[in-house]
């Protein structure tokens, strides 16, 4: 009976595992913008942009002492935008890449310790355990409660390796691809569908990140991002590149019904899962589309 009651506490703790917002401390907080508690009118946007900027990426801008329920909610609008920052980012690591004469494998390595650097390893993260879980061969609720552990299999870690390697061969190819304007194509519409993910698919399991991103979000916020994405791929890099990203939407939800399938839905995990594998369809895609045109 005490053993009952000692574990308890730890599973619950298992649950909760990556909804943890830790306090900044150091020199570095100090630099920080500090909002109010609760925002209101416009302002409330603002707040809710660098919520999703703050989880989506490595960067640090506002200091936050309280969060509410619908904090991670009221973001999902603002997931392109996050993704345009992302894209931007990595078109400036692209052009010191090539002012440095970077080429080849150490162009592709380089710019993904820079996606590291910037964006940080959240998506790897999931995309780990959800290896671990989803090819465990085992029955669905033991594929989720792997997909808990903090523990990490060899099918983490075979998955992470092929997913790097696969990464840095396609970006060492991207100057041919249309350089930094695909990047931010890139980053834009990969961040876009996890609204899909977040607000079209159903849970796999309460709690975690998957139900804090989709309690309290609306069905509009999905359709806002969608709409705003389609408008900055058009007004960035055309209909040839939002042609690409429909193509590779269309086989990103298959994969999607496929693991909600496996697992009875989607979890903050398979988020990350699906948005790395949707980075390497995009340029694969574009890859295998415009090949004819390369010099080799």
């Amino acid at each position: 009976m005490e053993d009952a009651t000692k574990q308890e506490p730890a599973t619950e703790d298992l649950k909760k595992k990556g909804t943890e917002v830790e306090e900044e401390t150091g020199w570095s907080s100090r630099l920080c913008l500090h909002l109010p508690s609760r925002s209101t009118g416009l302002f409330r946007y603002v707040r809710d942009f660098f919520t999703c900027l703050e989880f989506l990426t490595r960067i640090r801008i506002t200091k936050r002492d309280v969060w509410f329920p619908d904090d991670f909610a009221r973001s999902v609008p603002f997931f392109p935008l996050t993704g345009l920052v992302m894209g931007l980012l990595m078109w400036a690591a692209l052009a010191v890449a090539t002012h440095l004469r970077f080429s080849g494998l150490l162009l592709g390595i380089f710019l993904v310790l820079a996606e590291l650097f910037f964006i940080g390893t959240l998506m790897y993260d999931g995309f780990m355990d959800t290896c671990d879980g989803i090819f465990s061969a085992r029955t669905r609720a033991r594929k989720l409660e792997i997909m808990q552990d903090s523990h990490v299999g060899a099918n983490a870690v075979i998955g992470a390796a092929v997913l790097i390697l696969t990464k840095a061969a396609l970006f060492s190819v991207v100057p041919l691809l249309g350089g930094g304007l695909t990047l931010v194509v890139l980053y834009v519409f990969t961040r876009t569908l996890m609204t899909v993910y977040i607000l079209a698919f159903p849970n796999a399991r309460p709690g975690g990140l998957g139900e804090m991103f989709k309690q309290g979000g609306r069905p509009w916020y999905m359709w806002a991002a969608i709409v705003a994405a389609i408008l900055l791929i058009m007004g960035l890099a055309g209909p040839y590149h939002l042609l690409i990203c429909g193509m590779t939407a269309a086989v990103c939800l298959v994969l999607a019904l496929w693991v909600r399938s496996v697992l009875g839905g989607l979890t903050g995990d398979t988020f990350g899962f699906l948005t790395e594998l949707g980075d390497i369809l995009f340029l694969l895609i574009l890859f295998c589309v415009v090949r004819d045109t390369m010099p080799f």
